[in-house]
């Protein structure tokens, strides 16, 4: 993957990130909360950053789903 991409990816999970960060209903919170315990594993577990941002990016998707 090229730089480019990756700066696209890192900046697309940056993005979703902020957005469920700015949510302040309890359950977002909740999620919020998860989400940080899961960001540390997949740090823990995967070596790639690619694998990561993936991850990361997955996670938030289920996130944003269980909120609409």
């Amino acid at each position: 993957m090229s730089n480019v991409d990756m700066a696209e990816l890192r900046s697309t999970v940056e993005r979703m990130e902020e957005r469920l960060m700015r949510d302040k209903r309890e359950f977002a919170q909740r999620l919020i909360r998860g989400y940080n315990i899961v960001v540390q594993r997949f740090a823990n577990d995967l070596d790639d950053e690619r694998d990561q941002l993936l991850s990361r990016g997955g996670a938030l998707m289920l996130a944003q789903e269980l909120l609409s």
